[in-house]
């Protein structure tokens, strides 16, 4: 394959299941281990730091040296070999190890976050083993006949077409369960004596009424009015249930019915923006459908909607060693052929990064950030309706997209666009624990801000580049009719106050103002005494009234 190629099917970004090298060594003994830990995954032999595809054929030699590290943790790995760009390159497919501990050479329990291979440390290491150990809900077969008629085979199909696989009938649902890894043959599914064992995954995901296999495999939502404490009187009620991603849809119906939706126009055409971030619902809503406990018998999904916030809660503790402290970076999943479907069929990303993105998500709105509430019997994840700025301010933001990283970043930029200008001295009251001078320095590096006057009168204002993306209201306004004050000095050759206030139409603190920064910026001088003062372009002759 062409380099392109390759890049676009394996992606440049090293993550949990994908890791490059530029040849076997040493670092093999921590990645296979740590990859059989997670999720399973690649290593890509023959690409070097600087993603340069250097070549690593499949020798003897290379073959030798990898299996080697491989036994050394008690992982079984296969190699294959593919060309890119006129280079061999070997590929390492780790599986992941279930149902024993697989550690390096050194005995150190690994898993990986991120594109690194982490150890486990303290208390995280006996949660995760005796997690590993446990058998989830998810594998324990129905204990019935399979019955096809039992499952909803409108999202079966709907499943298998997000994996490029055809359509089946009753008669093939089976296999189609198999190949969405709900379900297992004992022997060869061609063999008549083969059974069929489909796990209460199959009924959660596809079963057109799973809590009959699993009792409690619903979500109870509620409305209440008022912000609490205490339960309070509630207007609405509804439980969902059924097909794991008709549940999500069925959920999502409901809190989108009791949230509010705000009009707003942050540029030339209107737009609606729900009050709560659509992604980060559904990711909520996702998390507490995928990973609660499904053993604890007739416990559900329970959301309550309240004015200030939205409380998802799902049973169980938090899975193996993740807490509360590192779920935005880590993740072990409880219910593994359940998120394998659900990654497969397209209704969540990569593993891992949900938290991390819920929260980036609240944070690029100005909202209050996501918190995590972690129990022994239940996990509740509150979202707040608790906005830092304006509706009409945050959907602005999303119009500029990607360049402010921080919400100090973001604080300042709709400060700049609501006053058109600010100054160091206010956005030290705005952001008291910000580094306002690294801010200010951020903010002109990444053409965000620009600097306007000098000294004493130094002022920032929104770069061109962000007004002509997401535009600026009154910054533009300023800035013609700073432009407009300019042209009638280059016109005339200079300008008295008075006439500055013509100019704009009768506003004088406006010409005061943008006199003053005109001046101050060096663009602009002033001839005269106070009484007689005119204003002329810095490049231009001294006036005859001067």
């Amino acid at each position: 394959m062409a380099v392109d190629e390759f890049w676009e099917l394996f992606g440049t970004v090293e993550h949990e299941g994908l890791d490059f090298k530029g040849g076997p060594n040493d670092s093999f003994k921590e990645a296979i281990p740590a990859m059989a830990m997670t999720d399973g995954g690649l290593l890509i032999l023959g690409v070097d730091d600087g993603r340069n595809i250097v070549g690593c054929p499949l020798t003897q030699r290379t073959q030798d040296r990898v299996t080697a590290y491989a036994k050394e943790c008690h992982v079984d790995v296969e190699l294959r070999s593919v060309r890119a760009g006129g280079h061999e390159l070997t590929i390492v497919e780790v599986p992941e190890v279930l149902g024993r501990i697989a550690t390096s050479p050194d005995g150190r329990l690994l898993r990986r976050v991120g594109g690194a291979s982490e150890p486990l440390r303290g208390d995280a290491v006996m949660r995760f083993v005796k997690d590993r150990a446990q058998v989830s809900a998810e594998e324990e077969p129905l204990g019935r006949c399979f019955d096809p008629a039992d499952f909803d085979l409108d999202s079966v199909n709907s499943a298998l077409a997000k994996q490029g696989r055809p359509p089946v009938g009753l008669a093939g649902l089976g296999r189609a369960l198999a190949s969405l890894q709900v379900a297992e043959y004992s022997g060869d599914p061609d063999e008549e004596e083969a059974s069929l064992v489909v796990f209460k995954s199959a009924a959660v995901l596809f079963a057109h009424d799973p809590r009959r296999f699993v009792p409690g495999a619903e979500v109870q939502l509620i409305r209440r009015p008022g912000v609490g404490p205490g339960p309070g009187p509630a207007s609405d009620r509804q439980s969902c249930s059924g097909p794991l991603a008709k549940t999500v849809e069925c959920c999502g119906a409901f809190i989108e019915r009791h949230t509010a939706r705000f009009e707003v126009l942050p540029g030339l055409s209107r737009e609606v923006m729900p009050e709560y971030p659509a992604f980060v619902v559904r990711e909520a809503l996702l998390n507490a459908l995928a990973h609660r406990d499904y053993g604890l018998s007739g416990a559900t999904v329970d959301i309550t909607v309240w004015d200030d916030r939205i409380e998802f809660r799902s049973p169980g503790p938090l899975p193996g060693h993740i807490t509360t402290t590192n779920m935005r970076f880590e993740h072990y999943s409880r219910n593994r052929r359940i998120m394998r479907a659900l990654k497969s069929i397209g209704l969540v990303e990569e593993f891992g990064d949900g938290v991390d993105r819920m929260i980036t998500e609240m944070e690029q709105r100005l909202m209050q950030p996501p918190t995590f509430a972690a129990g022994e019997a239940s996990l509740t994840v509150t979202l707040h309706s608790h906005f830092l700025v304006s509706v009409d301010d945050q959907a602005w933001l999303q119009r500029l997209g990607a360049g402010p990283d921080s919400v100090e970043e973001r604080r300042a930029l709709v400060e700049a666009r609501r006053a058109g200008q600010i100054a160091r001295r206010q956005l030290a009251v705005l952001l008291p624990d910000a580094d306002i001078d690294r801010l200010l320095s951020t903010l002109l590096a990444k053409d965000l801000f620009v600097r306007v006057g000098r000294g004493g009168g130094t002022q920032y204002e929104l770069s061109a580049e962000v007004v002509a993306r997401a535009g600026g209201s009154s910054i533009e306004a300023r800035r013609r009719r700073r432009q407009a004050l300019l042209d009638e000095m280059a016109r005339r050759g200079s300008l008295s106050r008075a006439e500055a206030v013509e100019v704009l139409d009768g506003d004088g603190r406006a010409a005061r103002s943008l006199i003053g920064l005109l001046v101050s910026s060096g663009r602009v001088v002033a001839e005269g005494n106070t009484r007689a003062r005119r204003y002329r372009l810095a490049d231009a002759p001294p006036s005859e009234d001067g």
